[in-house]
């Protein structure tokens, strides 16, 4: 048996039209099922439900044996996991965004969830920014003055528009990644290859 960790929310949604696109209504089917489940075993695979910022964690410390998570969760911060595969889901991108009328270089204060990777970008570009760190709604932070701008991910661009911002720049394209425990990607050699398999990313 292996255990797969999935992101919950947006993503999950996505892994679902994914497996049911291959045909693997066996998996989807019973993953769709309502309740709080924890975990779901199916086929002699573990499906644990993470917030998708801890799937990383769960898979790097051996928890669980494979993860399936955005590009900027693990670009945002280093974990000791093998970054396996693309896969062909999850689609965003890692915006700056702010109110109409401001342009990019007139930026001083940014909030955002990924300090690091708007900290390297604003780096690259010579441009001396504050950031602040907030976990949550950071459109919130220029409609009541706390920045100029935020750095978040976008998908459709409706909250922003909702909220009367506007993308300035893409900074990142993002889409899921299926990451491994070292360990357990030679260890378990067979059982990864043919859950990669089944779902197409071998």
């Amino acid at each position: 048996m292996i255990t797969v960790a999935l992101s919950k929310g947006r993503l999950f949604k996505d892994f679902i039209k994914f497996l049911q696109t291959k045909g693997l209504d066996y998996y989807a089917a019973p993953l769709q099922e309502e309740g709080r489940y924890l975990f779901r075993e199916i086929n002699q695979v573990k499906f644990i439900f993470a917030k998708g910022a801890d799937v990383p964690t769960y898979v790097e410390q051996g928890i669980a044996d494979l993860g399936i998570v955005g590009l900027d969760t693990i670009t945002e911060n280093r974990f000791n996991v093998l970054n396996v595969s693309q896969l062909p889901f999850g689609e965003c991108r890692l915006a700056i965004a702010g109110p109409p009328g401001l342009t990019e270089k007139e930026l001083k204060v940014v909030a955002t969830s990924f300090t690091n990777i708007s900290q390297q970008y604003f780096n690259q570009q010579r441009q001396d920014v504050r950031l602040i760190h907030l976990k949550g709604s950071v459109e919130l932070a220029p409609i009541l003055g706390l920045a100029d701008a935020i750095v978040d991910v976008v998908q459709t661009g409706t909250t922003l528009k909702e909220n009367n911002l506007q993308e300035y720049r893409t900074i990142m394209d993002i889409q899921a990644r299926l990451i491994a425990n070292k360990q357990a990607f030679y260890l378990k050699e067979h059982d990864v290859y043919q859950f990669m398999q089944e779902i197409g990313v071998v």
